[in-house]
């Protein structure tokens, strides 16, 4: 016997006092499969912890600590737990993403699966890096991951945010995680905070955690080889101030020479704090906002008032163009509808921006503009706004003052009848 997923997902429910009816919907799974895997969690709990989960009426009743839930996952997972295609797929993708000169013959051993059930695996995991410019592939049989460089490092950085963090998992993170150099992620950190104290802004504690990851991997790939020499905005990025405060900090690790290389880390500095001093940059999004809302007027026939709107592209803009949003992310945006495909064709023709927007920054604006469509459509008026106005102007009645304020404050929604 061993347990899964799924019936660790079920103690979580049950530990949170989800009741019956409502761990049955949430797992998609038969009143038989509950009492099977109650059974089969019953088993483990009484061995490992002592208790075990009780049956009231509609509710399953057990309550464990938190050091009680550490001890039990850990002995599971040490001893009596079987990954499922896709963890095995995860841990494939990890172990070639960190561990050097791994044999599919380790991994059959590790996993304890046959080789004909490792290449299904392997097929399982291709089919979600593809969508991601990935794959795993093998050369004199050797296995690496190959394909888009930038989504590579993407890729690599945020697993290693996600496993760091991770409290309990049942992949084996000491091993996965062994050739990391923890003392020269720290000593990156504090590169990053000479930079941010050299451009004059304070980074997040986020960016600092996600920026020193990708630098570490971004050095570790150009150490073995893989190098980006090209660049779209790089003419733009070249010529700032920043560019030759990132290349100084980062002389004793990064050669000068590598102009593309330290111009997509200056790009993810900037995107970091600095949204002033930037005019240029700020001209050509202001025009492209611009733009791109008569566009959607006179494609969509609409009269709304999209000032709010340009206000929002804006902030998301400054940032986005320097790609730290998307460019930190691999996941897929959402749906292709009118909204996009406007989107889509006005970014595809318009020349402001110093480089063109990402699929996923596309989805986004598409998103945005959604949202404010619908939000004003369906504005109201507050009845408690209306009437602080008309109690102001109720002694001795002002009507073009009246006037002025109700316009001030509700002027999209007023219809101008009157003289």
């Amino acid at each position: 016997m061993s347990l899964k997923r799924k019936e660790l997902e079920v103690l979580n429910l049950i530990n949170i006092g989800k009741t019956v009816d409502e761990i049955l919907f949430q797992m998609e799974t038969s009143e038989r499969n509950l009492r099977y895997m109650i059974d089969n969690l019953n088993f483990y709990l009484k061995k490992i912890v002592d208790k075990k989960i009780e049956k009231d009426r509609k509710k399953l009743l057990i309550h464990l600590s938190e050091s009680e839930l550490d001890r039990f996952y850990k002995e599971i997972y040490r001893n009596y737990y079987t990954l499922e295609q896709e963890e095995r797929a995860e841990f494939i993708l990890m172990t070639f993403l960190f561990v050097k000169d791994v044999r599919l013959s380790f991994i059959e051993e590790k996993l304890e699966i046959t080789r004909a059930t490792l290449k299904k695996d392997i097929e399982a995991l291709n089919e979600s890096l593809i969508k991601y410019s990935l794959k795993l592939e093998s050369e004199k049989n050797r296995f690496s991951i190959v394909g888009n460089e930038k989504k590579l490092r993407h890729l690599k950085a945020l697993k290693y945010l996600e496993y760091s963090n991770m409290k309990m998992t049942p992949l084996d993170v000491g091993y996965i995680f062994q050739n990391v150099d923890r003392s020269m992620l720290k000593e990156l950190e504090r590169v990053i905070l000479g930079i941010g104290k050299k451009f004059s802004v304070e980074f997040k504690e986020d960016f600092i955690k996600l920026m020193k990851v990708f630098l570490y991997v971004s050095l570790e790939r150009v150490k073995e080889g893989y190098v980006i020499d090209r660049k779209a905005n790089y003419k733009f990025l070249v010529n700032t101030a920043h560019y030759e405060i990132a290349k100084d900090s980062l002389e004793k690790y990064l050669d000068k020479e590598l102009s593309y290389e330290l111009v997509h880390i200056t790009e993810y500095f900037i995107s970091g704090g600095v949204t002033e001093n930037i005019e240029e940059l700020k001209e050509s999004i202001e025009k492209y906002s611009d733009g791109l809302i008569l566009f959607l007027e006179k494609n969509l026939n609409s009269s709304l008032d999209y000032t709010e709107l340009k206000s929002k592209l804006m902030g998301y803009l400054i940032p986005a163009i320097y790609r730290l949003r998307n460019n930190f992310s691999i996941k897929e945006g959402g749906e292709r509808d009118e909204i996009f495909a406007l989107v889509e064709r006005y970014s595809k023709e318009e020349s402001y921006l110093p480089e063109k927007l990402t699929e996923n920054e596309i989805f986004h604006i598409a998103k945005e503009i959604i949202i404010y469509i619908e939000n004003e459509k369906n504005r109201v008026i507050s009845l408690k706004t209306l009437l602080e106005i008309i109690v102001r102007n109720s002694e001795g009645i002002n009507s073009e003052k009246l006037i002025e304020d109700l316009m001030e404050q509700y002027g999209r929604l007023i219809k101008i009848d009157i003289k």
